[in-house]
């Protein structure tokens, strides 16, 4: 029986609580409720050694409450609450775990640094297409960084440091904007600390920086306005920006006084002062490797609590077996309920039709992948309203959690999804007039394709026996022999549905012969 989890990440700054759905049976974890409060616990540690505070407690306690009824609501049975670097540091930290079982009924894990960074792979993991090179995942919290270096979704090294965002606050706590000299003093003591690590890692080859945590979070939010693209602000998880864009806004948050940096679009206000402590780690990280690409990953601890325990209690090895991607997008169509063999049939269409076409596009894996999502997702609209069901489509797609995806890839593929019928792309439309020239092109390419092969699975019921293409300079004839014997009398509606747009893309009229074939009978 599917079962219903809570992780609670009781953070430094910020507690979250997430909601998942565990179906051993499917062999899935699906996310359904997530919820932040920042509680600022590790800013309540006080004396030597270090102590919560008793306002700090019982203000923990009353989100934590909370969040346990939001959970009990949802209809979770297990809750998994885990505790990082400021109950590593709290004296008292057993003495708060223990009220929080009594008053709660929840018991309280102490992760060492280690294993929260294992978790946090766990998690990004299941987040993120990871790439083959070697890669490097960097989490930032109040009160601690974990690191790790990865290849292939198999972590290689990793460690934990007390560089977090908060512990660094409170030993340089003036002035703001942080001076040139403490700015200095905080990369100095970055050095130090990653110092014993740095033989550890191939700094000469890792080239990939995935970035977890709140402060890259908000730092991508930022980015991405910067850079004019409000729409991944908003689907910040799978961002991608390089080390200019980054360096840009650096200069921002370090130059700015608080005030300023309030008004930058993309602040949290709770961030406001803490993100150029974060921004100083960050810049020192990148002098170390030779990063080309910055991703964001909303998928981080809570996530690695629920697939860890997804792996270990239900024994679900397939849940890294079946591609990431594909498991997204099959789940979310059965979410939505759409009609699963319609969406295979045009899926296989879309792909055929692709491959066919192929000199012409001159397009590749990744494309295709992309055409044959869109291809199964291309009804998700119904769920809301047949009558606009592309638009909703969209929606549906751009306000879903898919990990796995990146923001660029979703909106490529909400977009595919929203021109599978109906109007052409049009640069009024919001959603597509963002999109850069090279977006736009692909669009462009691929649309007209998914239209064809939703026609083609709507009319020919029972598939083609053959389909064969043949182009000149002015036009392209696709031709298909089918055993629908009434397929030819569709003809009209197909092309209508299709023709202009395939024409304004590809520069070439398209003809559409269909031949009807007797079907072979059983000998």
């Amino acid at each position: 029986m599917p079962k219903r989890v809570a992780a609670f990440d009781l953070g430094t700054n910020s507690f979250h609580l997430l909601v998942a759905l565990v179906d051993e049976q499917r062999q899935e974890v699906r996310i359904e409720r997530r919820r932040r409060e920042f509680v600022f616990l590790g800013r309540e540690l006080r004396g030597e050694p270090p102590q919560f505070s008793e306002e700090g407690m019982i203000r923990a306690l009353e989100v934590l409450r909370q969040f346990v009824r939001d959970a009990r609501q949802a209809g979770a049975e297990t809750f998994l609450a885990c505790g990082t670097e400021a109950f590593r540091r709290a004296a008292n930290a057993a003495v708060f775990s223990e009220a929080i079982r009594h008053e709660l009924g929840i018991e309280v894990r102490l992760l060492s640094g280690a294993e929260e960074a294992r978790l946090i792979h766990e998690g990004v993991k299941h987040g993120l297409p990871l790439p083959d090179e070697p890669y490097l995942v960097m989490d930032i919290g109040g009160g601690s960084v974990e690191f790790i270096w990865g290849e292939r979704g198999e972590i290689r090294y990793l460690f934990s440091v007390p560089l977090g965002v908060t512990l660094l606050q409170q030993r340089f706590p003036e002035p703001d904007p942080l001076s040139p000299a403490i700015i200095e003093r905080i990369q100095a003591l970055v050095r130090e600390t990653l110092a014993p690590h740095l033989s550890a890692l191939p700094r000469e080859t890792i080239r990939y920086l995935i970035g977890t945590s709140g402060t890259f979070k908000t730092l991508g939010r930022l980015v991405a306005y910067h850079a004019g693209d409000g729409t991944a602000a908003q689907t910040i998880h799978g961002y991608r920006f390089g080390p200019m864009l980054f360096h840009s806004v650096y200069q921002k948050l370090i130059t700015l006084p608080l005030p300023a940096r309030l008004q930058l679009k993309g602040m949290q206000a709770e961030r406001a002062p803490l993100l150029p402590y974060g921004a100083v780690v960050i810049y020192e990280v990148l002098r170390h490797f030779p990063i080309q690409t910055i991703t964001i990953s909303e998928y981080a601890l809570r996530e690695g609590i629920i697939y860890d325990f997804a792996q270990q209690i239900f024994e679900l090895p397939a849940l890294t077996e079946r591609p990431l991607r594909e498991r997204t997008v099959r789940a979310l169509g059965e979410k939505y309920q759409i009609n699963a063999s319609h969406a295979e049939m045009v899926r296989q269409w879309a792909e055929k039709l692709f491959d066919l076409l192929r000199p012409l596009h001159q397009l590749g894996a990744a494309e295709r992948e992309w055409l044959a999502y869109a291809a199964y997702l291309h009804d998700i609209g119904h769920f809301i309203n047949p009558s606009g069901h592309h638009k909703h489509g969209l929606y549906i797609i751009l306000n879903s959690s898919m990990p796995g995806f990146t923001s660029e890839e979703l909106l490529l593929i909400a977009n595919l999804v929203r021109y599978h019928r109906k109007s052409m792309p049009s640069s009024e439309h919001f959603h597509y007039g963002a999109l850069p020239r090279s977006q736009k092109k692909l669009i462009g390419l691929l649309a007209p394709l998914l239209r064809l092969a939703d026609q083609l699975a709507k009319y020919l019921q029972h598939g083609p026996l053959r389909v064969s293409v043949s182009w000149s300079d002015t036009q392209v004839e696709i031709s298909v022999d089918t055993t629908d014997g009434g397929a030819g009398r569709h003809l009209t509606s197909i092309l209508a549905e299709v023709q202009d747009f395939f024409e304004r893309s590809y520069n070439r009229r398209l003809m559409l012969n269909l031949a009807w074939q007797p079907a072979r009978s059983a000998s």
